[in-house]
């Protein structure tokens, strides 16, 4: 994972978000609780922003894998959910403006990285690893999206990112049940699965 297919996937995101006047959905809801649209428009800002966060690990620092990293996030919830309200309050008056700038400077935070290993705010990751979970906050989130504006008659996710997600959640999957996932040619199914939007009896899911 590289910083150019996150890049991509974030212009495709912001992109649709103006093509189908996503803000004109502020409110409706997008089925995470008591999130709206606006809600998690500003929940994108907050992950992508976490880029200016990163700093290099001390030399000899072992990543954790991604799947325990994400793992991380179930616990966190509650603090990400004020977070991101926060941030949504901040940006009120001016929310894609708002996430044009956070985006810029999160982009620029990043050109020439070139550290193995960094820490973000759940531990010490692989830097390719890192981008990947900025990969798919976009993928899930854009998803939601999506399904939250049907009328949209568009996805904002781009299939090489949906192909790199679901792949990684496959890894994920393998390292807690010891064994690879049947995804078949549906990874978006498999992402939405891995993710938590879909109910499964699977035991070891969701991953996130």
């Amino acid at each position: 994972m590289d910083e150019a297919m996150l890049h991509e996937q974030w212009r495709r995101l912001r992109a649709w978000l103006d093509e189908v006047e996503g803000l004109r959905y502020a409110e409706r809801p997008v089925g995470l609780g008591e999130w709206t649209v606006a809600d998690l428009v500003a929940h994108l800002g907050l992950g992508i922003g976490m880029l200016t966060e990163i700093t290099p690990a001390e030399e000899g620092t072992e990543p954790m894998s991604l799947r325990r990293y994400v793992g991380h996030y179930p616990p966190a919830a509650e603090a990400i959910a004020a977070t991101t309200r926060d941030l949504a309050a901040e940006l009120r008056d001016d929310l894609l403006g708002g996430l044009d700038r956070i985006a810029a400077d999160a982009f620029a935070a990043i050109e020439g990285v070139g550290w193995p290993v960094v820490l973000g705010r759940r531990g010490p990751l692989s830097y390719p690893d890192y981008l990947q979970t900025r990969l798919l906050e976009l993928v899930v989130h854009g998803d939601d999206l999506a399904r939250a504006v049907p009328e949209s008659g568009s996805t904002p996710v781009l299939d090489e990112a949906v192909a790199s997600v679901a792949a990684s959640l496959a890894t994920a999957y393998e390292e807690v049940a010891g064994r690879r996932p049947g995804i078949g040619p549906d990874a978006l199914g498999w992402v939405r699965l891995a993710a938590g939007r879909v109910v499964s009896e699977d035991p070891h899911l969701p991953l996130l």
